[in-house]
């Protein structure tokens, strides 16, 4: 079950978030009422800006997580450093996001919204565990006295 969550489940979840992350963006953008009297104070083009930087390192984690949980060529070409940061960040979102759906469900009326908040809590815990597994399950490469890797054959 290792293999298949950190391998398959959580990056198509990782995956599925992003493209839900995209879309509910764009809905926010051209899809919400406009404004009659804009702002035009530069603290306002400053909090687009930094809500557009933060939705961007949130994706760019997201992505490079994904692709370190779903490829291992990917993984192996990573410095084990940086790979193992990028999935501590991505655990870390996912932890962010579970909490946030938890707080909203407890804070809000019983029905849809609550069901959904349950799916999404569950959702950001496969792929936390996914990013807790994924450095834990990858064997330690094997190398020659000389310090080269062994080739690898399967049995």
């Amino acid at each position: 079950m290792k293999p298949l969550l950190h391998r398959r489940i959580a990056p198509a979840l990782v995956v599925a978030q992003l493209l839900c992350l995209a879309l509910m963006e764009l809905a926010f953008t051209f899809l919400s009422p406009g404004n009659p009297e804009p702002d035009a104070t530069g603290s306002a083009r400053n909090a687009l800006l930094g809500h557009g930087a933060v939705m961007v390192a949130v994706a760019a984690v997201m992505a490079g997580g994904a692709l370190m949980l779903g490829s291992s060529r990917a993984g192996a070409a990573v410095p084990r450093p940086v790979r193992t940061v990028l999935l501590v960040l991505l655990g870390l979102v996912e932890l962010g996001i579970a909490v946030a759906f938890l707080h909203s469900a407890a804070t809000g009326s019983p029905g849809p919204d609550t069901v959904i908040a349950g799916v999404a809590v569950v959702v950001s815990g496969c792929v936390a565990a996914g990013c807790a597994l994924g450095p834990a399950a990858a064997p330690p490469a094997q190398r020659t006295p000389h310090g080269r890797p062994t080739a690898r054959t399967t049995g």
